[in-house]
């Protein structure tokens, strides 16, 4: 069970310009960083998904038959886990010149959170051994 203490990361603020721009299908925690929850704020007025692409697309852990397909749309907000339980992409933006705009937060697991610093600390601490 995840415990979340006090633990989020500063918000992102995202500008996310047209032509073709997405995001590949990935998740953002694939290495037990800590990174628990994701949370994305959408900041569009009047945005057309099929004019203007931007989709959010979720591949939901164990419904290889079924996706979410969610739509930037202006003051909506979403919470998914950030890790394997829920990879996802964003779909091609249009030719068009519209950029997306976004705020992404993420709420931390705190023991993961801590296992993660420990380990980048140890692999720190080896790297000046592994130049000798």
């Amino acid at each position: 069970m995840a415990r979340f203490g006090n633990l989020s990361s500063g918000a992102m603020v995202a500008c996310y310009p047209g032509h073709g721009t997405h995001y590949v299908k990935h998740v953002d925690n694939p290495n037990r960083d800590g990174r628990c929850i994701t949370a994305i704020y959408y900041l569009n007025e009047d945005w057309d998904v099929k004019q203007n692409g931007g989709l959010l697309r979720i591949f939901p852990e164990g419904w290889s038959d079924q996706v979410a397909d969610i739509e930037p749309v202006f003051d909506r907000i979403l919470f998914f886990w950030s890790d394997r339980r829920n990879p996802h992409e964003f779909n091609k933006g249009n030719l068009l010149f519209f950029h997306r705009y976004a705020i992404t937060l993420w709420y931390f697991d705190a023991a993961e959170r801590e296992d993660a610093r420990r380990r980048f600390q140890k692999e720190k601490e080896l790297k000046p051994q592994l130049k000798q």
